[in-house]
């Protein structure tokens, strides 16, 4: 979903509209709720803070979820503005750029991670539900570790270089193979090396 934002559009805000629609739903719902904000009203900051919160939430309606990300959509925008616009997201030292973003509501450390790495190419580990369960499988964190700990283990075990890959795999991985429930572990092509299916089931 970010590489159509990132391939298509190229602008940072667009990224991180990519980024918040794709939050709890499908690929193709959340490529097809982008495109249409984008025909429809437009994904940079101007145009967002223009539309009406309905506006929004009818063109990004097949994302699900369309009056929250719609409001936090608004937000965002609203937000990036108050900085400076998108050279903000471009420029803005990461660290004072990920606590600006987090006093936005409906923006997590998830979403500002993802963009950091996705956009700006900065060595950070995003951590969603699939990283933090495989995180605690292969003994790197505890099971009640805090987001950062978690992200922090994962940057030090793939290293700097590959941790925006290393996080779009763990996705697949964890959709997959490494699944919440019933796991498919016979299967798993990391089967021979992963500690997990070695370890006593609770």
């Amino acid at each position: 979903m970010v590489l159509i934002a990132l391939n298509e559009d190229r602008r940072p805000f667009a990224v991180l509209a990519a980024i918040i629609l794709s939050q709890n739903t499908s690929d193709k719902n959340s490529i097809k709720a982008y495109r249409s904000l984008r025909n429809r009203i437009g994904v940079d900051p101007q145009s967002i803070e223009r539309a009406s919160l309905e506006e929004i939430e009818e063109a990004i309606r097949p994302a699900g979820l369309a009056r929250q990300k719609a409001a936090a959509l608004k937000r965002t925008a609203l937000k990036v503005l108050e900085l400076g616009g998108e050279e903000a997201l471009d420029k803005m030292d990461p660290e004072v750029l990920k606590r600006e973003m987090l006093q936005v509501k409906g923006i997590g450390p998830k979403t500002v991670d993802v963009f950091l790495a996705a956009y700006r190419g900065i060595s950070v580990f995003a951590v969603d539900t699939h990283a933090r369960r495989i995180a605690v499988r292969w003994g790197l964190a505890r099971p009640n570790a805090s987001y950062d700990e978690v992200s922090k283990a994962l940057l030090e075990f793939f290293g700097p270089d590959r941790a925006e890959e290393a996080h779009r795999l763990l996705i697949a991985l964890g959709r997959l193979y490494c699944k919440a429930r019933n796991p498919r572990c016979s299967e798993c092509p990391l089967k021979d090396v992963c500690p997990y299916p070695k370890t006593p089931r609770s």
